[in-house]
């Protein structure tokens, strides 16, 4: 092969994008591929996804793996500290609280410069809007992550991932202090074909971190007249469950 014809080659090997934008190791065996498809556009059901997916870029993220930059685009309450507890680096964050009208060309400068960009858009955004947004995030490899109220407004969304079963641990009867969240995470779509995919997992663990959770589920309590049949053991507290899409900020 001539000299010119490999050097075409090796730049075109060096510039193609890689095969996935990484994640938490939590949340590989979710997602095909074990990441996220390099300009996709993804749609998330709680604000506790965005932060554990921008963890995963900042800290694995990058040419060499140690960490990619990520922007957050629309999100004032956005936690900072939480997405650190789940490893995120702060200094690769790149945030604009409140972009304005203006948002599309916030959001179509940072697609050139990193690998991920959480975006809750203020309105239900134009079909413009879309195409250029969507176009740009091919060309540069960057993913989109939409939260809010018009994250599924959102045409070409190839992968979804929702909160389900979500229960808190940490209070006893009545009182007592919130200290992790179990949940079971699921990804579905044309990215995710046929039932998708689930995991079960601390979304965040006591620690702040996100991790499977391997805990083995305490038998159900049988009732009958005269009380419990299997009562709860002294000392474990009761799960207190929520609504999966409420999220943490």
């Amino acid at each position: 092969m001539p000299e010119a014809a490999l050097r075409d080659l090796s730049a075109v090997l060096d510039s193609a994008p890689r095969e996935t934008v990484p994640v938490l190791p939590a949340l590989r065996s979710v997602l095909p591929g074990g990441g996220l498809r390099p300009g996709s556009v993804v749609g998330l059901g709680a604000a506790s996804l965005g932060l554990a997916l921008v963890a995963g870029v900042s800290r694995h993220g990058g040419e060499d793996g140690t960490g990619g930059w990520c922007g957050v685009v629309g999100v004032p309450d956005f936690g900072v500290l939480a997405a650190a507890g789940m490893g995120a680096a702060p200094e690769r964050l790149l945030l604009v609280d409140d972009p304005g009208d203006r948002w599309p060309d916030v959001v179509a400068a940072l697609a050139e410069a990193v690998e991920l960009i959480l975006l809750r858009p203020p309105e239900r955004p134009g079909a413009a809007a879309v195409r250029r947004l969507s176009a740009l995030a091919r060309r540069h490899g960057c993913v989109l992550a939409l939260t809010g109220a018009f994250a599924r407004d959102w045409p070409g969304t190839r992968l979804r991932l929702r909160l389900e079963e979500a229960a808190w641990d940490g209070l006893g009867d009545g009182h007592g202090r919130l200290t992790g969240r179990r949940v079971q995470v699921t990804a579905e779509g044309r990215d995710a074909p046929g039932a998708g995919r689930s995991a079960r997992l601390w979304l965040p663990a006591p620690d702040g971190t996100v991790g499977p959770d391997e805990t083995v589920r305490r038998p159900l309590e049988l009732v009958s007249a005269g009380g419990p049949v299997h009562p709860r053991p002294p000392g474990v507290p009761p799960l207190v469950r929520a609504a999966a899409e409420e999220g943490i900020a």
